[in-house]
């Protein structure tokens, strides 16, 4: 592919600010960078990597392409790996009321023989 020394030294700022935040950038971000005297000339080169779908134009923001990554000579990061997930809490269960001890004889006789029950 044959690029301009414009768009080869635009390439160099891209790679600059995808190595700091990746591929989605503002284009503010950019542009700050540009000279007002150059501001054309690097407008242009800009606009001829669009046309070479090297980045994607996305009004107030840019995209560099899998082909514009391999200009820049980076390799896509990977995703991230998704976080583990947590197994959800167990309710709590209530313990149970023991089962009750059998009387003891004398109290059974106590009571049978007062008519308690």
């Amino acid at each position: 592919m044959d690029l301009t020394p414009g768009e080869k030294g635009l390439l160099g700022q891209l790679r600059m600010l995808y190595q700091a935040g990746g591929r989605e950038q503002a284009l503010q971000l950019l542009t700050a960078s540009w000279p007002p005297v150059h501001y054309q000339a690097y407008r242009n080169a800009y606009a001829g990597l669009v046309v070479k779908r090297l980045i994607e134009d996305k009004n107030q923001s840019f995209r560099i392409t899998d082909s514009g990554l391999r200009a820049i000579g980076a390799t896509a990061l990977a995703a991230p790996a998704p976080a583990p997930r947590k197994p959800a809490p167990r309710p709590v269960r209530q313990a149970q009321a023991a089962p009750k001890a059998p009387a003891s004889v004398m109290s059974r006789l106590v009571n049978g023989l007062l008519g308690r029950r």
